[in-house]
């Protein structure tokens, strides 16, 4: 089967992104020709999976989403049994959606005014809308709720897979003491600190701020963000607010790695009091690597947090002192040893980490909505 995938942008700090490439890979494996049509590169992709690129030239982000639809639209259609977005594009037989819908009225009349939501409500609907055929692959069950909720579609036109973990970063033997000192002293981290460790590609909204927030009322504690970077964009703003609170050395700075592993090794607390996340591909990563989970409730993945008894789940609407006294309680060492033992065993035991397999049987699947030609 030839089947086209269609990503705006394509970089290896974004989960959906690493999600896009692993799937193409295992697509390959099952025997398909995967092509990827993205408007720039930045991943090493697997061996057989081809790369079109569609560049497009816009001022804003939605200009740029509604170009490279228009773009893919054109491109992918005719060579292809199945188009399948990662974004919400036009024309797709099958989206993975890692998006929460954005006509869920929040922001009210207001919001609807401004050509962003216009451009992406258009988007989302050529995907949701009643005279679309597209199929839905939600990564959890509220957002194929939601989805249902707001667009009026059947679960019979949405698919909810379960997680999936690469093998890569199931590391859970690195936190054995001697590996945990091995790997702090490698990192030039002291051995009698409490480490927290935040990871994403996007400051503001995984909360990185919060996450500052709590350092400063924490002096015995030191703050890892992995993913972004000190000198660049949100990243900047970040390291301000450290200075701005006096926590500036004790905040530190890594941009984006693929030993995230040794990360969860060294660290005693991942700190994730995000603003929005539909899934959270960290969350999970970390809790069946051992490390503690501080997260808040909005993330899809805080489930598995609760489900596992391997942290804390914060309740909406977030409270910076609830943070707080949450990171205190998890530094407790008879609680961490217990939150670390139960994220290692959920790994292990309790979850199908089969996601990608899903996703691979749902496209082969999928009907494809488009004349031929």
């Amino acid at each position: 089967m030839r089947i086209a995938f269609g990503i705006v942008r394509l970089f290896p700090e974004g989960g959906l992104q690493r999600d896009c490439v692993r799937l193409a890979r295992h697509l390959t494996e099952r025997g398909h020709h995967v092509t990827i049509f993205a408007s720039e590169n930045r991943c090493e992709l697997p061996q057989g999976v081809a790369l079109v690129l569609l560049p497009v030239r816009a001022i804003t982000n939605h200009g740029r989403d509604w170009a490279f639809a228009r773009k893919f639209a054109a491109a992918a259609p005719g060579g292809f049994d199945r188009i399948v977005g990662f974004n919400k594009l036009v024309g797709l037989d099958v989206l993975y959606c890692a998006d929460p819908p954005i006509a869920d009225g929040r922001g009210g009349f207001c919001r609807s005014v401004f050509p962003r939501y216009r451009t992406r409500l258009k988007l989302e609907g050529e995907c949701f809308g009643q005279q679309s055929a597209t199929h839905i692959i939600a990564l959890t069950k509220a957002a194929a709720e939601a989805y249902g909720r707001y667009w009026g579609i059947g679960s019979e036109r949405i698919s909810i897979i379960p997680p999936g973990i690469d093998a890569a970063r199931r590391h859970s033997e690195l936190r054995q003491a001697d590996k945990r000192a091995a790997l702090r002293g490698a990192l030039g981290l002291p051995a009698d600190r409490a480490i927290w460790l935040w990871v994403g590609a996007q400051p503001k909204t995984k909360g990185l701020d919060r996450a500052i927030a709590a350092l400063a009322a924490a002096p015995r504690a030191i703050l890892l963000a992995v993913g972004v970077s000190a000198d660049d964009g949100e990243g900047r703003a970040a390291a301000m607010q450290a200075q701005r609170l006096g926590a500036a050395d004790r905040l530190r700075f890594f941009g984006y790695r693929e030993d995230i592993p040794n990360f969860f090794a060294v660290a005693d607390v991942l700190v994730h009091p995000a603003r929005l996340d539909v899934t959270g591909q960290v969350i999970l990563e970390a809790l069946v690597n051992g490390l503690p989970v501080v997260v808040a409730g909005c993330c899809g993945f805080a489930e598995h947090v609760r489900a596992a008894s391997a942290g804390v789940v914060l309740a909406e609407p977030f409270a910076q002192t609830a943070l707080e006294a949450a990171l205190a309680r998890v530094a407790e060492p008879t609680r961490a040893a217990a939150f670390s033992r139960n994220g290692v065993e959920y790994g292990r035991s309790a979850v199908p980490f089969d996601g990608l397999t899903v996703a691979a049987e749902v496209i082969e699947k999928a009907d494809s909505g488009r004349a031929k030609p």
